[in-house]
């Protein structure tokens, strides 16, 4: 089984102070105006010092950020020397030495830490001097010869942290080497500084604490203190989970407790925390991570009997790209091998073997892959029955075991295959004795009181996970009423808006049918009213018609009684006799010319007394034949009078200009009639005949004359309810009726 990266981040974490003051500096031409300033003072320096180190912990490592933080280290050391500052210029020493580093060449930075670490001794803080001792420190690579050195000046390092009451960064550095001293297998050194930089994050409350809890887990699994390991690796998971972890980090925790599971053959728990670990991988788009994490479970499918299905992990670890890690590689190979063994698929397995054969020869570097190779080549040979050649490889198993003794899953595999060499050669006494170990070993491993402590750490967690589940659900479950009765209300204002929607609908289209009632109704009254209409008009028709006979008959009638009339007037000799017929034929003329005009025009209801004054003046004339001898002026406006008014009104009228013309120019005299009608003021009508003529006798008295003629022109303007009017003089006669105007009838 291999592990996942290593934490090698933490040690930015401790040289991040000064790069975070120096974060806003980073503006290119700003950095050149400071390196061209001819400015040598401390205040200068230091500028420098942020600078360099904002352009050097930029995220990107640019070759142009690097070669800045160079120049500005020369800078600073030019400028130190010429005031003579050494503090300055042991922080140029320290700059070099982290552009050294960060451009990849931490070794070639160590002469100059080394000065930095010597200046700063004697002129600067006790923390710079403690950065110069880190940057030392990260000089020196993680093998085996350089890594006592790298620790010791990292204690040395924490040792300043908390000399000067920074115990935050101490801690981290402390964390730091615990994780160098677990990597390198210095399990119980590991797990001392381990713990003492737990109990200081402890005391200052700090609480992103699943790194450590995580390292320590894997220290506690390297010394095969499974029940240690798996508490840690869990509350790495609790307080990673609790934080929020979306690094790097929440992968290779779900991994390390896959692997501890793992270790103690919890092959169910180890797939899913791998499982958890891949899905975290493949977010964080991490192929390289996913593939290991593939490997891994296709490792825990196989000792569950899921060979197949190990086998097409192993596939889909394939196709995520080419393995380039060897020890990927070799456990790629061991899986196939041992999966294609487990199906008794030799001639697939053959391959895998042959491969695999090679490597204790080629003398691998890394002698824990080469012992886990003997071992897989071993049990390969066993099964095949070639159990002599498969004694040569355990031992050198053996052999190598006090240099690279391995877990005790791997020891235990060991001393199991030599069990079955000696019992194949007949070595039983050996046989018995490698028996005895892999009893020891594999119960050191799935022990009862272990197996016991790991269960109660398991149910621990997964009840403290499921209370926390239980409390995200009834959170989940509040949210969701608050949900659902939001939900309810909307729902509830949606129906009681379609409800509304509906009404109104409802309501228009009663109105609707109210409106189409109410025009069938109109419709059917404008029909009833236009066939009313009709019957009226038609009526009315029938009336004007009735009406216009009846005024054609009288008029005839009238005509009739005229002609009898002068034809009775041929048969008499009496003068008297004879005028008196003559003025009635006029009188009835007069009457006849009305009904007459009222035969002729539409308006049956009113005359025209233009046009009537004019025909009946005309008629008189040619009646009495006045000739030249009378001259008749009219001055009549075009007035439409009732015909109840106008029959009494043309007597009135014959009556006067008959007069007139007989009396009032005797002989040869010559005269002039003047009528006149028209309007007199808003609501009356005048009629005035007045002639030039000689006027009557003195002794005439209109009031008191007897005479037809005057008793029948007061009569009928009494009947109109107006006055007459006569005067006499020696000039002539002037007759006038004043009568209310009577609203005319327009019938047609």
């Amino acid at each position: 089984m291999i592990n996942s990266r290593r934490q090698l981040l933490l040690l930015i974490h401790l040289l991040i102070p000064a790069a975070i003051l120096a974060q806003a500096d980073t503006d290119t031409g700003k950095a050149g105006e400071l390196l061209r300033t001819d400015k040598a003072d401390t205040a200068t320096i230091h500028r420098m010092l942020r600078v360099g180190e904002a352009f050097l912990d930029k995220p990107e490592s640019r070759e142009e950020d690097m070669n800045m933080g160079f120049r500005m280290a020369d800078a600073m050391e030019s400028r130190s020397r010429k005031i003579n500052y050494l503090r300055g210029l042991g922080l140029s020493k320290l700059l070099r030495a982290k552009a050294f580093r960060e451009s990849g060449q931490a070794e070639k930075g160590r002469t100059s830490s080394e000065q930095a670490l010597q200046l700063l001794s004697q002129a600067g803080t006790e923390k710079e001097k403690a950065q110069a001792i880190i940057e030392l420190g990260g000089t020196y690579s993680n093998d085996a010869k350089d890594l006592p050195r790298k620790i010791a000046l990292y204690q040395q390092g924490a040792d300043i942290f908390l000399k000067n009451g920074e115990e935050l960064p101490a801690a981290q550095l402390k964390e730091f080497i615990g994780d160098l001293l677990q990597v390198n297998g210095s399990y119980s050194d590991a797990e001392q500084v381990l713990q003492e930089a737990l109990s200081i994050y402890k005391k200052k409350g700090y609480e992103r604490l699943q790194g450590l809890y995580s390292i320590l887990g894997e220290a506690y699994h390297g010394s095969n203190n499974f029940v240690q390991s798996l508490r840690y690796n869990l509350l790495a998971v609790e307080t990673a989970e609790k934080m929020n972890e979306q690094g790097p980090l929440m992968t290779t925790i779900y991994n390390r407790v896959g692997l501890n599971y793992y270790s103690v053959h919890y092959y169910d728990q180890a797939f899913d925390y791998f499982d958890k670990a891949l899905a975290h991988a493949r977010y964080l788009r991490d192929t390289g991570t996913a593939r290991t994490l593939l490997l891994n479970m296709s490792d825990a499918l196989r000792h569950r009997g899921e060979y197949s299905r190990s086998l097409d992990t192993l596939f889909a670890a394939g196709k995520l790209g080419p393995i380039v890690l060897s020890n990927e590689i070799v456990q790629a190979k061991i899986s196939y091998l041992k999966n294609y063994m487990a199906l008794n698929a030799w001639q697939k397995a053959a391959p895998h073997y042959e491969y695999l054969k090679k490597i204790p020869e080629d003398d691998h570097q890394d002698k824990g892959i080469v012992q886990a190779v003997r071992l897989a080549i071993a049990g390969y040979l066993q099964s095949a029955g070639l159990f002599s050649k498969a004694e040569k490889y355990i031992r050198d198993y053996q052999r190598d075991m006090k240099e690279v003794p391995g877990g005790l899953v791997r020891q235990s595999e060991g001393e199991y295959l030599a069990f079955r060499a000696d019992s194949a050669i007949g070595n039983l006494p050996s046989a018995i004795i490698h028996y005895q170990r892999f009893k020891q070993l594999s119960d050191s491993v799935t022990g009862t009181n272990q197996s016991k402590q790991l269960d109660v750490l398991r149910l621990q967690f997964e009840t403290e996970r499921k209370d926390k589940d239980i409390e995200l659900l009834t959170q989940k479950s509040k949210l969701q009423e608050i949900s659902l009765q939001k939900g309810r209300v909307f729902r509830n204002v949606i129906m009681g808006g379609i409800a509304m929607l509906l009404l109104i609908l409802a309501l228009l289209y009663n109105r609707y049918r109210l409106k189409k009632r109410n025009a069938f109704r109109l419709e059917k009254q404008r029909e009833a009213i236009n066939a009313q209409n009709e019957l009226l008009k038609k009526l009315v028709d029938e009336k004007e018609w009735l009406l216009k006979e009846i005024h054609h008959r009288v008029k005839n009638n009238l005509q009739i009684i005229i002609s009898l009339l002068n034809t009775q007037s041929r048969y008499l000799d009496n003068a008297d006799a004879l005028a008196a017929i003559k003025n009635s034929q006029h009188r009835m003329y007069a009457m006849s010319l009305i009904h007459q005009r009222l035969y002729h025009t539409d308006n049956l209801g009113a005359i025209d007394m233009h046009w009537y004054i004019r025909e009946l003046t005309g008629f008189m004339q040619e009646s009495f034949d006045t000739g030249s001898k009378i001259t008749f002026c009219i001055n009549s406006e075009a007035i439409q009078v009732d015909v109840v008014q106008a029959v009494p009104l043309g007597l009135i009228l014959n009556e006067a200009v008959s007069n007139a013309i007989k009396y009032a120019f005797p002989g040869d005299r010559h005269g002039v009639v003047e009528i006149t009608f028209k309007k007199n003021g808003a609501q009356y009508y005048l009629l005035s005949i007045a002639d030039d003529g000689i006027g009557l006798r003195d002794s005439f008295i209109p009031e008191e004359s007897c005479s037809l003629g005057m008793s029948l022109m007061k009569g009928l303007a009494e009947q109109l309810e107006g006055s007459f009017h006569l005067n006499s003089t020696a000039n002539g006669v002037a007759i006038q009726v004043l009568f209310s105007a009577k609203t005319t009838h327009q019938t047609t």
